[in-house]
């Protein structure tokens, strides 16, 4: 259905399947009688009938109201009825005629459907900006134009999806990034721009990355210093509308420490803090692999005190090392994942519920060791020290890939699986940068 229907309003009511806030009225605008269709979901009706009573008094009589309309409010006249549908369901004002196919389409005064800019909820924020990006695209986008002031951040917005449309934005400094890789990233999207992406795997596979992948090769933040940051070293952000994050791409085996606001320090406290880090990275993936190995293979390689102790420790337990480490593992992995997910105000009292009470009480029955106990400590504590949830993950997914050639071959296991998986890290690549990459200079272009 190209032009408006006769049966105007039936025809939008079955379009929208009777929605309870769709409204239509009949108006009046310089004797002219008129439909005012919008969702009262989305518009302030009582400010828009104000503004559009005000723009009224400047209508002339003798000439087409519609067009008028369209000149005094940039809107836009006659819009076909597919189109009119599409506008409604954005927040828009339909004023359409009711005695001929004439109408025209206003940027209403819109009810405030997004919340202000505050802190940071998911990341913690130690002496930098305290501004969080929120789910308004364009507010976000309004962020990174105050923090970066240049000619050369350019802004490239595109819509996807045809049963849900979404507003993407693509941010970059030209003087950074290769043009030839901003154009890849754009025939891609553009590429999938009928595939609705409602989410950060359906953007992943727009593009390109494959979906399996181990290693998360987007990186998100929800701060905006960081992504100025990111953007100065020649990094792409990508904005989804309602999602109060940036995107960014490439992601380098670095950003598993590395901390924008890191540079707000000393150098040698900086460089400290990373060490830390780096020391948590080793800790969260070899501990589990290393005491299977140390316990099931290779006790020989310990002074024969800690042997012995460690045999002690382990008087009573029923099962191998291998089956006692996976079971403690899944009941510390589900202890996390409910502090997560679980309100504020009783996560805590879960983790000391299972942090405490549960792990003496598994020592007491000999169902564990003390020794499991503490290593699986230091190992969950060791991967709160990295930088980014989705990193976080994918640590506490690779120790359990250590686990099983530890608990066959030992010590050699552990060193041949640290070696594959090393190998893996080294294909990975995103847009031809390696994820092995330590540094993105400022400067450096991505090509």
């Amino acid at each position: 259905m190209g032009s408006v229907p006769q049966n105007f309003p039936n025809c939008l009511n079955d379009s929208l399947g009777n929605s309870s806030d769709l409204v239509i009225k009949e108006f009046v605008i310089c004797q002219t009688r008129v439909y005012l269709c919008f969702l009262e979901s989305l518009v302030d009706f009582p400010k828009t009938n104000e503004y559009v009573r005000q723009i009224e008094s400047g209508l002339v009589m003798d000439e087409d109201i519609f067009d008028q309309l369209a000149a005094l409010t940039a809107g836009q006249a006659q819009v076909p009825y597919s189109d009119i549908i599409v506008y409604l369901l954005k927040g828009r004002l339909v004023i359409a005629s009711f005695h001929d196919d004439r109408n025209v389409v206003l940027n209403p005064l819109q009810i405030s459907l997004t919340r202000d800019i505050q802190t940071p909820l998911n990341e913690n924020v130690v002496q930098s900006s305290f501004d969080a990006f929120t789910e308004n695209i364009n507010t976000n986008i309004g962020i990174i134009r105050s923090k970066i002031i240049s000619r050369n951040l350019v802004v490239e917005s595109l819509a996807t999806g045809e049963t849900n449309t979404r507003q993407l934005a693509v941010i970059y400094r030209k003087d950074k990034v290769s043009q030839a890789v901003i154009d890849s990233i754009l025939d891609r999207l553009r590429k999938n721009k009928n595939n609705n992406i409602r989410h950060v795997q359906d953007l992943s596979r727009a593009l390109g990355q494959k979906k399996w992948n181990l290693i998360p090769t987007i990186l998100s933040t929800e701060i905006p210093a960081d992504t100025v940051e990111y953007l100065s070293e020649g990094r792409v952000a990508i904005f989804m509308d309602h999602f109060p994050f940036a995107l960014v791409i490439p992601s380098i085996v670095s950003d598993l420490w590395s901390i924008k606001s890191d540079h707000n320090f000393p150098v040698v406290f900086m460089a400290s803090i990373r060490i830390i880090r780096i020391v948590g990275l080793l800790v969260s993936t070899l501990a589990p692999g290393l005491y299977v190995a140390l316990v099931s293979v290779n006790p020989e390689v310990l002074r024969i005190q800690l042997a012995l102790a460690i045999a002690r420790s382990r008087e009573g337990v029923p099962y191998p090392a291998i089956i006692e480490i996976i079971l403690l593992l899944f009941v510390l992995e589900m202890i996390v994942e409910a502090s997560v997910r679980l309100p504020k105000s009783i996560g805590p009292a879960i983790t000391m519920v299972g942090g405490i009470i549960l792990g003496e009480a598994v020592v007491q029955a000999k169902l564990v060791s003390n020794l499991l106990i503490i290593t699986l400590a230091a190992t969950t504590i060791a991967n709160f020290t990295l930088s980014g949830f989705t990193n976080m993950l994918m640590v506490r997914l690779f120790k359990y890939v250590l686990l099983l050639p530890s608990a066959i071959f030992g010590v050699l296991g552990l060193i041949g699986g640290l070696q594959f998986f090393c190998c893996y890290l080294a294909a990975v690549t995103t847009f031809s940068v390696p994820y092995l990459t330590l540094k993105m200079r400022e400067g450096d272009r991505v090509e």
